[in-house]
């Protein structure tokens, strides 16, 4: 964003925050980094949804205001094949040519070896991208596209998310980034990160009211069905996750506290069925797992009950008592502190319809 031209400030909310975004009688210079390996719908989807915001934006504003224009781009310029098989022509980083924004789509994960290939091929655009930024261009990510940006360094000491299930990789990898997990799209200097591959929906249309403003991303958003009120990750994320570890002791607890979920669960009684004393077997958990045993305990109750609210229609009552908590309004609350969303609303946005039900 270089051209000459006075910016018009206006305020918006994105979600509840104060920003300032720009509108210029400029054309809006974006490159999308295009990689062997990359996802197609990633790629291709945010031109798409730009050139449905030039649509929007000449309706509005007539022919030659304000739009997008973008290329797809590579280290060679040679053409590069998606994930999928499909094949994109590109053209070469050129270090004098200057864009307002740069996407990094998200790539396929087949294995850890490929992936760190994958990176490793990177080394030529993660420059370039470094030099982008330094010359005012808004830096996008998505998904694992946001190891691409994180290897650049730019993200040190700032905000940024990506998918939920590479987190731990994320964090061993780049350890100075401030990963956080629970928002859908997190900015900072002109990084804008998203989560899980199909979060280019939200983040695009977030790109395009820093751009051209809350109106034109609002008609796109409304014409492309793109719920922009999911701004947490929360709900899709799994309380429990599987660690690997070696602690037999550990490993019985663990079995002990699946078995004994819906009763009244006290330390004492499971490490005297342990043979353990208390603080032994708190301090193996934290060791092995990193959380304290009713910290667990407390997960994976929550998991058992979001898989009864999805599996059917048992009252909300039953189902904490199934999972071993007697008061419905304590569960309820934990509930929604844990994952986002009353039980209730859980239910009603993750349960199968009738229809897929009998497929």
């Amino acid at each position: 964003m270089t051209d000459s031209f006075p910016a018009l400030r206006i305020a918006v909310h994105w979600p509840n925050r104060h920003i300032l975004c720009h509108f210029r009688h400029a054309m809006h210079r974006a490159a999308i980094l295009a990689y062997d390996d990359c996802y197609a719908h990633s790629l291709g989807g945010f031109a798409d949804i730009l050139q449905v915001a030039n649509s929007h934006l000449r309706r509005q504003l007539g022919d030659g205001n304000s739009q997008f224009q973008w290329q797809f781009v590579s280290p060679t310029g040679k053409p590069i094949t998606t994930s999928n098989g499909l094949q994109l022509n590109t053209q070469p980083l050129r270090p004098r040519e200057k864009f307002d924004l740069v996407f990094v789509p998200s790539a396929h994960y087949a294995s850890s070896k490929a992936f760190d290939q994958l990176l490793a091929r990177q080394s030529a655009a993660c420059d370039w991208l470094v030099s982008q930024w330094g010359s005012g261009a808004y830096l996008a990510a998505n998904c694992t596209g946001t190891f691409v940006l994180a290897k650049t360094g730019l993200l040190d000491c700032r905000p940024a998310t990506t998918t939920w299930w590479l987190a731990d990789q994320f964090r061993s990898r780049f350890p100075r980034v401030d990963l956080q997990l629970e928002p859908v799209i997190t900015e900072a200097d002109r990084l804008i990160c998203a989560g899980a591959s199909a979060s280019y929906l939200l983040q695009t249309i977030r790109i395009i009211e820093c751009f051209s403003g809350a109106v034109i991303a609002s008609q796109c958003a409304k014409t492309m069905l793109i719920d922009v009120s999911q701004t947490k990750q929360t709900p899709y994320l799994p309380l429990l996750t599987i660690k690997s570890h070696a602690d037999s002791v550990v490993h019985r607890a663990q079995h002990w506290l699946h078995k004994h979920m819906a009763k009244d669960v006290k330390i004492s009684a499971m490490a005297h069925d342990l043979g353990v004393s208390e603080r032994t077997l708190i301090r193996r958990f934290q060791a092995a797992l990193n959380q304290p045993p009713l910290r667990y305990l407390q997960s994976l109750r929550i998991e058992a009950a979001r898989g009864l609210l999805e599996a059917g229609d048992l009252g909300l009552e039953a189902i904490a008592i199934q999972v071993g908590y007697n008061d419905t309004s304590s569960f309820c609350r934990l509930f929604k502190d844990k994952v986002g969303l009353s039980p209730g609303a859980y239910r009603t946005r993750f349960r199968p319809t009738a229809d897929s039900q009998q497929h």
